[in-house]
C-alpha cells in the first residue's frame, strides 16, 4: 500500500510516473533553476532521470521523493507544490532531507510543514536514528526552515561537488519542534483514505 502523509494543510504521496508534466514545470521554476541547477533549466531528459532515481528509491529502499499538494477540501483540486523526501546522503548510510518547491509557494511555511511529516515517516516507520540534511551556506531561506523541524548543524562538508553546511536532526528534538509548532504534525490516516487518496493522483 502507497505511504500517504498528512498535515493540517498538506497532502504528500510518492512521486509517480505521471508526475514528469507537473514535475518539469517545478525544475524549471526560476527559482528551483537558481537553486538547484546553477541557472540553466534542465531538460525533459534530465527531468526523466530525476523522476526515474526517485522511482527506483522507492521500489529498492521503500523511501523517496513525494509530491506534495496543498489540501483544499473537497470544493477544488488540491495544488502542486512541489516536493519532498528522503534519500540517501552521498557516501553515507546516513537519510538525507531534500526538498524542491515552486517559488509560488515559498514563505508560507509549507516546507517546514512537509519535512515534518517526512521525518515523523523516517523516524517512525523506517526507524531511522538521525536524518541529516545539507544547506547551501548562501541559502537563507532553507537555513531557516531547517531550524524550525529541530536540525542543529554539525559540521560543514563537501557534497555534490561543494562545500555545504550539514544538519542533523533526532527523534527528541524533531519531537520538540512539532510540539513548538503544532500545526507541523502528521495526520494518521486509515487504510481505506491511504487507497483514496493514492488513486485521487
Amino acid at each position: 500500500m502507497p505511504v500517504i502523509l498528512k498535515t493540517a494543510r498538506l497532502r504528500l504521496r510518492p512521486l509517480a510516473a505521471w508526475d514528469l508534466v507537473r514535475l518539469h514545470a517545478l525544475h524549471n521554476d526560476p527559482l528551483v533553476v537558481d537553486a538547484l541547477y546553477e541557472g540553466k533549466p534542465p531538460s525533459w531528459a534530465d527531468t526523466y532521470a530525476r523522476l526515474n532515481q526517485f522511482l527506483t528509491d522507492w521500489k529498492r529502499y521503500g523511501f523517496g521523493f513525494f509530491a506534495v499538494f496543498e489540501h483544499h477540501g473537497n470544493s477544488r483540486e488540491d495544488s502542486f507544490l512541489g516536493r519532498r523526501g528522503l534519500r540517501l546522503l552521498p557516501n553515507s548510510d546516513d537519510l538525507e532531507l531534500g526538498a524542491c518547491f515552486h517559488q509560488a509557494a515559498s514563505g508560507k511555511g509549507f516546507g517546514p510543514e512537509a519535512g515534518c511529516a517526512v521525518l515523523d515517516f523516517a523516524f517512525t516507520a523506517l526507524g531511522a536514528p538521525r536524518v541529516l540534511c545539507v544547506v547551501r551556506p548562501e541559502n537563507q531561506r532553507s537555513l531557516r526552515a531547517v531550524g524550525k523541524m529541530g536540525f542543529r548543524q554539525i559540521d560543514d562538508r563537501w557534497c555534490r561537488g561543494r562545500l555545504m553546511r550539514c544538519f542533523e536532526v533526532i527523534q527528541q528534538d524533531f519531537h520538540g519542534a512539532v510540539a513548538a509548532n503544532p500545526m507541523f504534525a502528521r495526520i494518521h490516516t486509515l487504510p481505506q483514505e491511504i487507497d483514496d487518496e493514492w488513486h485521487s493522483r
